[in-house]
């Protein structure tokens, strides 16, 4: 409108409406770049992908941590990030902050610990102790009577809430209250740790530099565009920030303002809270709208080759159901074509479950197997009274991660695979140890504990079908938890 009929004023009288003109243009592209508050910031989710492709000028710095938060308001100007944001931000970062050995502090907690948190390790580690099955224990540990007596109450609270938000993205509501439980006990926990300082520090100092510079970044263009205020960025001791537990990346680009105020308010606005959880899993976990369940306790026929299950051993659900599987309570499954698998996580003599899509839709949200057996378990048992009928076995005694690299490496020198020795049990690792139990004329299940590897280690095969042998744990903490 500016730019209409300049061509009939006066002489001279043009320069004015052409500078305020240029203004509009310069703060136009401010608000691009990201400087002030700019309400929801629509445009925010393509400034931070392409601030992403800036981040290797900081991760890859190797300099002292002082040089590290220079590269960082470097690099934070480069992606449209304002100086005096910046300066808030790190400006008073440093001295003890900087020190270079593995035990030093920021907000009371150690980096080897904050690492370990940061990796998913934290609440995990309980699961990971001797003489219990790692996801047994982890349910157990997390989803308490009053958890889910809570959650039918926020159930009950929020009902209004809950079914227009579910009628919208179509997450089940017991699922949104059990991820809302499990992330922050229904926002009684979001974390004590300020969320940019811990992230410097994992950028700088963790083995997922990359990772943890670019959500650095990510922080320091929220509290830029106002989303939040430095002040008031707490979280956990990996940055996950808020009800929801999201790292930055995820608020900016799944974060939702369901109530219309203008801001996407993880920290106080439970619509904003449960439906930003709701975009997440549909956008980002791909959840699967037609199944719901995300969990069936199943039994198997006898017919059916125990070597075919696994947790990476997808098949279409209607496949299971020809191999007549069925519910724990003899019901059939759902009818669908979506993949799923079938799990024992404490192999042939504990309970069996089939995960669907959903499942692994969880898992986006927190790559663990045993977080999302404590989300699903939580949601079903708030909406169902769901119970685990199978009793788990006894003396299912978990390998430490010194004991799963060396359980990799003697399975690469007997010829079952070239397996990376590093104590996760993924996919190529499980397969392995299915095709040992088969030659062996043990249950296929690809289980590893104790007896497992004491069989490898060929004293006390015998033991394998109930006895409980098993080596000392190098004492120390999981710097990587990863599905028992």
């Amino acid at each position: 409108m500016l730019f209409l009929h300049l061509g009939n004023r006066p002489a001279g009288s043009w320069r004015p409406f052409r500078n305020l003109a240029l203004l509009s243009i310069a703060g136009a592209m401010l608000a691009a770049c990201g400087g002030g508050n700019w309400g929801s910031g629509k445009d925010a989710s393509a400034q931070y992908r392409a601030c992403l492709k800036q981040t290797r000028a900081l991760y890859s710095y190797s300099g002292s941590f002082n040089g590290y938060l220079r590269r960082a308001k470097e690099v934070g100007r480069r992606c449209g990030i304002r100086s005096s944001t910046l300066h808030a931000a790190l400006g008073r970062l440093g001295g003890r902050d900087s020190a270079a050995s593995d035990i030093a502090e920021t907000d009371g907690i150690k980096l080897k610990e904050q690492i370990a948190d940061a990796m998913g390790a934290e609440g995990v580690l309980i699961a990971r102790r001797r003489g219990g099955n790692a996801v047994r224990d982890y349910v157990e540990h997390r989803i308490t009577p009053n958890l889910v007596r809570k959650g039918r109450r926020m159930m009950s609270r929020y009902r209004s809430l809950l079914r227009d938000i579910e009628r919208r993205y179509r997450v089940p509501a017991h699922y949104l209250v059990a991820l809302w439980g499990v992330e922050s006990k229904f926002g009684a926990v979001t974390g004590r740790h300020r969320v940019v300082p811990t992230l410097a520090k994992l950028g700088y100092r963790s083995h997922r530099r990359r990772f943890f510079s670019g959500e650095l970044l990510g922080a320091l263009m929220i509290a830029d565009r106002g989303f939040a205020r430095l002040s008031r960025m707490y979280g956990s001791n990996a940055g996950a920030m808020g009800q929801t537990q999201f790292m930055p990346s995820a608020y900016i680009y799944y974060a939702v303002d369901h109530n219309g105020d203008g801001r996407r308010d993880i920290w106080r606005s439970k619509a904003d809270v449960l439906a930003s959880m709701a975009n997440y899993n549909i956008k980002r976990g791909g959840w699967d709208t037609r199944i719901g369940k995300a969990i069936y306790e199943v039994r198997l026929p006898r017919r059916l080759p125990v070597s075919r299950t696994g947790f990476y051993n997808l098949r279409p659900l209607n496949s299971w159901r020809r191999a007549g599987v069925r519910r724990i309570n003899g019901k059939s499954l759902p009818r669908s074509r979506e993949n799923a698998s079938i799990y024992m996580p404490a192999g042939c003599r504990g309970p069996a479950f089939l995960l669907t899509r959903n499942f692994r839709a969880i898992m986006r949200y927190n790559n663990l197997i045993e977080y999302a057996f404590a989300v699903s378990v939580l949601a079903e048992k708030i909406k169902h009274g769901f119970a685990i009928r199978k009793s788990w076995p006894r003396r299912d005694y978990a390998l430490s991660k010194w004991e799963r690299a060396d359980l990799q490496r003697r399975l690469t020198r007997m010829g079952y695979g070239r397996l990376k020795a590093d104590g996760v049990l993924g996919k190529k690792s499980r397969r392995a140890i299915q095709r040992y139990q088969s030659r062996k004329g043990l249950c296929a299940s690809g289980h590893a504990n104790t007896r497992l590897y004491n069989h490898v280690l060929r004293r006390g095969g015998k033991g394998y079908a109930d006895g409980s042998g098993g080596s000392p744990v190098p004492r120390g903490l999981v710097l990587q938890a990863e599905a028992q």
